[in-house]
């Protein structure tokens, strides 16, 4: 990451680009070098960057490191949720219209002090993220710089000569950790250009690849809803992470991309795990160099990896199968459920969403935790389907919930019946294709 701004890369480098501008090595370290400035002239240690340009978040994440301080991605942009999370960060830094009760800078700012001549950069540093909160609560997790520098080495040399030469262009936010790894260290640790704007449709990808050979970040739910009756674009790479790709979509993708798509495996606490391509149905996933999988005496399976601060690795909450081959390969089963506890009791989230899905009543459903005055309660979002509207329209709230719950009541404990209920046309999905935890929870708000 300090070689980022080197001078071993021309001044007419290009970093980025946009659809209105493009942003050179020598705009990179100036709007560097003053927004080093203005952070450091505050006391402002923990910086969260809510940040929808990616050229803005690169600027804003390396000037907060150069400072000495800590950045911290909350992972999304809403305001209600913001606010309640302030006590994980100090000050703000936004291109968005954001009104929080702590120190702003926004973007486009106007330089007004001296540009500085950045400091070496800092040894130990590290950035905060957030885990998705599968069960409703998303967790800090400390990342050390180095782990994310070795980790981008690690990607660097098993996909750098095939990626030479591209751009890179995504749907996912470097936000999370996928997409802070693929979409944002990997094109600058490569010297390769990024899209400042994130891809929505599938129609961007044919003029993204007129201009030159692309690399696509995505995740599994843009890459389903690729149109296959659109003409099929080349694309140098295409790499999809946040869930397994199924067999007949990552054909698809071959079709419609011109390329077998690489998927990811990995999180937020591990980094990168293991990758596949499906040349087969079913293909078993291989573990990246120096990352090991180790069944545990409880039955889990713990990673070791160099990327991992902790010794002893982490446990993972994914069903593993080990493949007998000296465990360098392994099929991925699923999720573990996701485990609550709730007045002493052990309650499966998974449980209660699979029992709301198979009602006549509903078409989807997400479950969550939520706190409320020092309570926790299970809380679902809902997805009705006709017959389900159709009670609602005959009826009101108070008897659908009252329907739903009583038919819970066969399978599921009293303290696992949701006490909080939404209605929505559909779940809310974020950038990286999983479930939008935050906006679920301001839902409840």
């Amino acid at each position: 990451m300090c070689q980022w701004l080197g001078t071993e890369r021309a001044d007419d480098h290009l970093v980025a680009w946009s659809e209105t501008r493009e942003h050179r090595q020598r705009d990179f370290r100036r709007d560097v070098a003053t927004l080093f400035a203005r952070v450091s002239a505050t006391p402002c240690s923990r910086w969260a960057l809510c940040l929808e340009d990616n050229y803005s978040f690169a600027v804003a994440l390396l000037a907060v490191l150069y400072s000495g301080k800590t950045p911290v991605l909350p992972g999304h942009f809403r305001q209600a949720l913001l606010s309640e999370q302030c006590d994980a960060f100090d000050a703000l830094i936004t291109d968005l219209p954001l009104q929080l009760n702590c120190p702003v800078l926004r973007f486009p700012f106007v330089a007004i002090e001296p540009l500085s001549v950045l400091p070496a950069f800092p040894e130990n540093a590290s950035l905060v993220l957030f885990t998705s909160g599968s069960t409703g609560k998303p967790q800090k997790i400390i990342k050390p710089v180095s782990c994310l520098e070795r980790e981008s080495q690690w990607l660097c040399a098993r996909w750098g000569a095939e990626l030479a030469g591209s751009r890179f262009a995504a749907t996912v936010s470097p936000h999370h950790m996928y997409g802070l790894s693929f979409a944002f260290m990997l094109p600058l640790s490569l010297g390769l250009p990024f899209s400042a704007s994130s891809v929505q449709y599938h129609e961007q990808l044919h003029s993204l690849a007129v201009k030159s050979p692309l690399a696509f970040v995505s995740s599994p739910a843009f890459l389903k809803r690729l149109d296959a009756t659109l003409t099929p674009v080349t694309l140098r790479a295409v790499f999809s992470a946040g869930g397994p790709l199924e067999s007949d979509a990552a054909q698809s993708v071959k079709e419609t991309c011109g390329c077998q798509p690489t998927e990811i495996y990995g999180t937020t606490e591990s980094g990168v795990i293991a990758f596949r391509q499906q040349t087969r149905p079913g293909e078993a996933w291989t573990l990246f160099d120096n990352v090991d999988l180790r069944p545990q005496p409880d039955g889990s399976i713990a990673v070791i990896s160099p990327i991992i601060p902790q010794p002893e690795g982490i446990d993972l909450n994914d069903e593993i199968k080990l493949l007998p081959d000296g465990s360098r390969h392994f099929d991925l089963l699923g999720r573990k459920d996701r485990i609550v506890k709730i007045a002493e009791q052990r309650i499966s989230l998974d449980e209660i969403e699979q029992r709301l899905c198979a009602l006549d009543l509903l078409a989807d459903a997400c479950v969550l935790t939520l706190e409320k005055q020092g309570r926790v309660s299970v809380a679902a979002v809902i997805v009705l389907t006709p017959a389900g509207d159709a009670l609602l329209q005959a009826e009101n709230r108070n008897v659908l919930f009252g329907q739903i719950r009583h038919a819970l009541r066969e399978w599921v404990s009293p303290v696992s019946l949701p006490r909080y209920w939404r209605i929505v046309p559909a779940i809310p999905l974020n950038q990286q294709g999983k479930r939008a935890a935050a906006e679920l929870q301001e839902m409840f708000l």
